[in-house]
């Protein structure tokens, strides 16, 4: 007996062409996105998660040296929104495929936002005590490469642009592909 294959993106077109429109308005929303100032309750939510996950992260190795476990707040928080992309691959969910690559995008340029931050240290940061330590300052200090923390920083948020980027090229594809096997 022949095994019948799930339908391509089986429900209608009409349907996946406003979720392309809403993963764009994302798209934005992420790109103009500071925690500091947003209204927006998605990619708020979204982050809200990444910091959690970044404050765990710190915890789960904190028997490593401490250069290690001042990284791995964001070595964390970008492979947490790694594992949620692979999953919806895996999975065959080419849709959530888009929505987690916003989410990846989100964790670059928020971890590329925190290593701008090494010298200025302007963002607010939240840990225990009162003076909490900026991560990436304690990093790139350590390695001598305070100096470069904006050209860094700048380099993963624009990493995790294009990232964003390819997952609304796949979403736009995927519906240009529908609309081609409905022809």
């Amino acid at each position: 007996m022949e095994s019948k294959k799930p339908p391509f993106m089986p429900l209608s077109l009409w349907l996946y062409v406003p979720g392309l429109v809403f993963f764009i308005y994302l798209f934005f929303a992420v790109f103009s996105y500071s925690a500091e100032n947003s209204n927006n309750l998605i990619v708020s939510g979204l982050h809200l998660i990444d910091f959690g996950v970044h404050e765990v992260s710190h915890i789960v190795v904190a028997f490593l040296p401490p250069l290690a476990v001042a990284a791995a707040g964001s070595i964390g928080e970008i492979g947490f929104t790694f594992l949620i992309l692979y999953a919806t691959l895996k999975a065959k969910s080419y849709f959530a495929t888009v929505f987690a690559a916003l989410w990846v995008m989100l964790g670059f340029m928020s971890v590329g936002r925190y290593m701008a931050d090494a010298r200025a240290q302007v963002l607010p940061l939240m840990g225990p005590g009162d003076a909490p330590q900026h991560d990436w300052n304690f990093i790139f200090s350590q390695l001598g490469w305070l100096n470069a923390d904006t050209i860094i920083g700048g380099t993963v948020s624009a990493i995790g642009v294009i990232i964003g980027a390819c997952g609304l090229l796949l979403g736009s594809y995927l519906i240009i592909l529908k609309v081609i096997r409905r022809a």
